[in-house]
């Protein structure tokens, strides 16, 4: 079978493939921007926390800046997004130079964002996010390529028309403003969970459980054994310990820790 006849059979399949994972991928990445933390039917990292911290290590603390990049990361995203759903409809409807030309403009976006991550990720020291935005950004390429080639009618993208740009551009401001509302709110209700002391919960005889919010600083853990020596009097901490590796959910689960105690008259 010839390359024209693999691509006239089976390339639009893989092609709408391609579109259906890119769509998808951006979509619970912006997601994942919106809804922070763990909810019911959703877990997504605390990417609020995230930058934050990562912008700290750099001498940059105030939260404005970790949310003004992250509200960068989260516009890229949104882009994204929109011109792979573009192209997926268009592709749908039988229009592939359309198709073509949108999907191109969202391997542009996806490159440009991958690009603006690994940035991030050589100036925050982040070997592993390197590795794996890299890894994206050549399979966004790759993609593209793939994309292309089993283009069995092999049309020339077309330009969008002003119709499609002004209801791109309103669109992605419509979602990337609602996506900032999202960082800026999440912010001011929950900033307080970097330094803020924890409750500890009983559960055992002189045993006590608190749960750490991810990337919570020194700061909470400090003013959560303070707290916990006022609201306990009359005990005293004999030790400290978390619970091992292969309990936690890794990325999706904060440190959990255990206090135990004793008699401080023993």
């Amino acid at each position: 079978m010839t390359s024209s006849q693999f691509g006239a059979h089976t390339g639009p399949w893989i092609r709408l493939g391609i579109l259906a994972y890119w769509t998808l991928f951006w979509f619970f990445n912006v997601i994942d921007k919106v809804v922070g933390g763990a909810h019911f039917l959703w877990v997504g990292r605390d990417r609020f926390a995230q930058f934050q911290k990562y912008f700290a290590s750099a001498g940059l603390p105030a939260p404005w800046v970790a949310d003004l990049g992250l509200v960068v990361a989260a516009a890229l995203e949104v882009f994204a997004l929109v011109f792979f759903a573009g192209a997926t409809l268009h592709f749908l409807k039988r229009r592939d130079a359309a198709s073509h030309t949108w999907f191109l403009a969202g391997t542009v976006t996806t490159l440009a964002t991958f690009t603006f991550f690994s940035i991030g990720d050589h100036l925050f020291g982040d070997r592993f996010e390197l590795l794996e935005h890299t890894l994206f950004w050549c399979i966004s390429l790759m993609s593209w390529a793939a994309f292309h080639w089993l283009n069995s009618e092999a049309l020339a993208p077309a330009p969008l028309t002003q119709a499609q740009t002004w209801g791109t551009l309103l669109l992605a401001v419509v979602l990337v403003s609602a996506t900032t509302g999202s960082i800026f709110k999440y912010n001011t209700d929950h900033f307080s969970r970097r330094t803020a002391p924890l409750n500890a919960v009983e559960v055992g005889d002189h045993l006590y459980k608190v749960s750490f919010p991810f990337l919570g600083g020194s700061t909470v853990f400090e003013e959560t054994l303070r707290m916990f020596k006022d609201a306990h009097p009359n005990e005293r901490i004999d030790h400290i310990y978390t619970v091992p590796n292969p309990l936690r959910l890794k990325k999706a689960d904060a440190l959990i820790f255990y206090i135990a105690t004793e008699d401080a008259a023993s």
